[in-house]
């Protein structure tokens, strides 16, 4: 009995903080926090926020956060190696494998690894942090580059110079039924 509390217990403390959310592939959701921001998710995406904190996990797909300033109590996204802080921010992150991107719209964001392998960078609008296990670049893009990223939140998809794979690979993140190209 000792030992099946003591397992109970372990599993329990455990257990990862925060409450979940996900998306199905195709949807999408908006979730108001308790500070009056908003996390809004894409398609096949998981979410945990720490309720009560100012504090989220991507585990998994793309989510768009509209942080509420506070510069006592900054609002941390922590996505694998990898902690965003916001510093008064409109931002996008899309974990895939092995990569993690952050595209900041508006305001101020600090990328930083958790296990210091890279620099950190701090993000002013326009810019898309690319990241990896050892390193953070930096690029800037245009602001309807940025836009035209975001078009999922207006329920459309946009390309601009992409290829047909590029462009059957983002419709597949959508649907069920895939494309394939011969």
């Amino acid at each position: 009995m000792i030992a099946a509390a003591g397992t109970a217990g372990t599993l329990y403390l455990l257990q990862p903080e925060g409450e979940r959310y996900a998306t199905p592939m195709g949807g999408r959701e908006v979730i108001t926090l308790f500070d009056g921001s908003q996390v809004e998710l894409n398609t096949d995406t998981q979410v945990r926020i720490a309720p009560g904190k100012r504090m989220a996990w991507v585990e998994k797909g793309e989510a768009y956060f509209q942080i509420k300033h506070d510069a006592a109590h900054p609002f941390v996204v922590q996505v694998a190696d990898h902690r965003i802080v916001d510093l008064g921010t409109k931002f996008v992150v899309r974990d895939q494998p092995g990569r993690l991107e952050v595209s900041l719209v508006e305001g101020k964001a600090r990328i930083e690894p958790l296990n210091n392998a890279a620099k950190p960078a701090v993000l002013t609008p326009g810019d898309v942090a690319v990241a990896t296990a050892t390193q953070i670049s930096v690029t800037k893009k245009t602001e309807k580059h940025l836009a035209s990223e975001l078009g999922w939140r207006r329920g459309v998809l946009i390309f601009d110079y992409t290829s047909l794979a590029d462009a059957v690979a983002e419709f597949n993140r959508y649907n069920q039924k895939k494309i394939v190209l011969a």
